[in-house]
């Protein structure tokens, strides 16, 4: 159900209680916008069936390509790629929007046919990767010109695609920067023509990106598997701050790439506990090159929490939390190094981690997260599971965690419900 549909609902059963006027609910509808059409059954095959024409295209021409006389292939490919796009722009024309994104996106997969066949002509092996950057950016200037969401899903991926064929690629060093200014590119698109699935593809992309960029500062620095992982919970946790800022402004997609960083910083945090248990060689440390990631992300997470409390997106409560959560994790190689694999340090690390989780179910509930919500319990599941995999084995100790765990999630349920119970007792209204 739409929103204007919900609202619609909602005010006809307000009206029934008296609580609005009945003269208000024709004023109350105009406010809203206009609905962004969404993604239809007819509208989906439509594209999907320019992609499988696309697809037949490459085929052919691939599997006739040494008996078509050079000018031929060119000249069919042109013909076919125009022709698509010239269609496109009539269908446009003729309010035939669903023909016309279809055929822009098989224009699209034309061109990528042209340029990609044209470098198999020309045995211009090292230009393909280049040309699918090529590629991509033709498809964010095509999205752009005809304001279409599939063609744009399309080009955003193509700039993934390219970012992760470079990195594969054994003749590039380093990480591949360029694709963050590309990144860019496709989530201001995406935020313009309000594509939720591009906003997913340029989160995904970026955390594939900053994964990489971390292996490979792992592999220029002798640093041990417990300070990658806090050196990416570290990181994430930044650029998820930065977003969910990003989030505060009211800028669309923003809450996208938030969502996706908060979840791969849990995960990422969670997988501390893995190198604790580990060898020793697991742990080991070079401090100078570790202090290069840790010391200015600390710093930006905190400038950033600072920013959100003065901002009135958080709590002191909360920022405090997060903040103290942060020290801890920045802080564990050390700790680690000195423990040298202590029982204790385990311990410590898992009841933090249920602190953690534990916070943000409250945060989430607080601030009617539903994302906060889920990840906070998810976190909590994963986590017993975890240690219940790790610490016990007969029927007694189990009997006895299961004790202690549900002896836990009922202090949890109480702490929720003195909350909400706390809400309705300020507000006046019903739990």
């Amino acid at each position: 159900m739409g929103y204007r549909q919900r609202l619609t609902r909602d005010l006809d059963r307000w009206i029934a209680a008296g609580l609005i006027e009945t003269d208000n609910r024709d004023a109350i509808l105009d406010t809203v916008g206009p609905r962004i059409a969404g993604a239809t059954a007819l509208g989906a095959l439509t594209v999907l069936g320019a992609v499988l024409l696309g697809l037949s295209a490459l085929s052919f021409v691939g599997a006739n390509w040494e008996a078509i006389p050079r000018l031929a292939r060119f000249g069919v490919l042109l013909a076919a790629l125009w022709a698509s796009l010239l269609g496109s722009g009539l269908a446009f024309q003729r309010q035939a929007p669903r023909l016309g994104h279809a055929l822009a996106v098989l224009g699209l997969a034309l061109f990528g046919a042209a340029i990609l066949l044209t470098a198999q002509t020309f045995n211009m092996t090292a230009f393909r990767n280049t040309a699918v950057l090529i590629w991509a950016v033709a498809g964010g200037g095509l999205a752009w010109q005809l304001g279409s969401r599939p063609v744009l899903i399309l080009a955003t991926g193509l700039g993934a695609l390219w970012a992760g064929l470079e990195a594969a690629n054994p003749f590039v060093d380093g990480a591949i920067w360029f694709y963050l200014p590309v990144a860019t590119a496709s989530a201001v698109l995406a935020t313009r023509l309000r594509s939720t699935v591009s906003m997913h593809l340029v989160a995904l992309a970026l955390v594939l990106w900053i994964a990489h960029a971390l292996y490979l500062w792992q592999a220029a620095h002798p640093t041990g598997h417990l300070a990658l992982q806090s050196a990416a919970t570290l990181v994430f946790g930044t650029v998820a701050l930065a977003a969910a800022s990003l989030r505060d402004r009211k800028l669309a997609g923003a809450g996208v790439i938030a969502g996706w960083m908060t979840v791969v910083t849990l995960l990422a945090a969670f997988l501390v506990q893995i190198p604790l248990g580990g060898h020793a060689a697991d742990r080991e440390l070079v401090t100078g090159a570790y202090a290069m990631i840790a010391a200015p992300a600390m710093i930006a997470i905190a400038l950033l929490i600072l920013w959100r409390r003065l901002t009135g997106a958080l709590r002191n409560w909360d920022a405090a939390s997060l903040v103290a959560v942060g020290l801890a994790i920045a802080a564990l190689p050390l700790i680690a190094e000195a423990a040298d694999g202590s029982i204790l340090l385990r311990m410590g690390v898992g009841a933090l981690l249920y602190a953690a989780f534990t916070a943000l179910i409250l945060i989430g509930e607080r601030h009617n997260s539903l994302m906060a919500r889920v990840c906070g319990v998810s976190g909590f599941v994963l986590q017993t599971l975890y240690i219940y995999a790790q610490t016990f084995e007969g029927l007694l100790d189990t009997a006895l965690f299961f004790f202690v765990g549900g002896l836990i999630l009922f202090a949890a349920s109480f702490a929720l419900w003195r909350l909400r119970r706390g809400k309705t007792d300020a507000t006046g209204g019903d739990a």
